[in-house]
């Protein structure tokens, strides 16, 4: 009996991943793939810098700091500042105040919202998988 799958093709390689793949198989001694955007130690395990360390040491002595959900559209002061950092200080749009913004998780995350919103309201855009 086959598989109700037995016609899905592979999808095709991953840009991304073959960098991965390029730098894993570099007989090179002294590389340092940042391909991903998280640091790993040579055997594989997640690498977190000592900055980083500090800085949830200092989240987590801090009692005043609230661990409590954040609203459905993230932090505000971030959205705000994001909104200036990709559009500029000087934009239009922000100083008339008609840019939107939400918080997402991870970058990755955060284009399959953008590219869920702009597909339910434009039918020029399709969504792959």
């Amino acid at each position: 009996m086959s598989s109700i799958l037995s016609n899905v093709l592979p999808a095709p390689e991953d840009p991304v991943l073959s960098v991965i793949f390029a730098c894993r198989d570099d007989p090179c001694p002294v590389k340092l793939n940042l391909s991903v955007g998280a640091y790993q130690t040579e055997e594989g395990k997640p690498l977190v810098l000592e900055v980083v360390r500090k800085a949830e040491q200092q989240l987590a002595n801090d009692l005043y700091c609230d661990k409590g959900y954040l609203p459905i559209d993230g932090l505000a002061d971030f959205n705000k500042f994001s909104a200036k950092l990709i559009l500029g200080d000087d934009s239009h749009a922000v100083k008339e105040n008609r840019v939107v913004t939400i918080q997402c998780l991870s970058g990755t995350g955060s284009l399959r919202v953008g590219a869920g919103f702009l597909a339910k309201h434009h039918q020029q855009v399709k969504i792959s998988h």
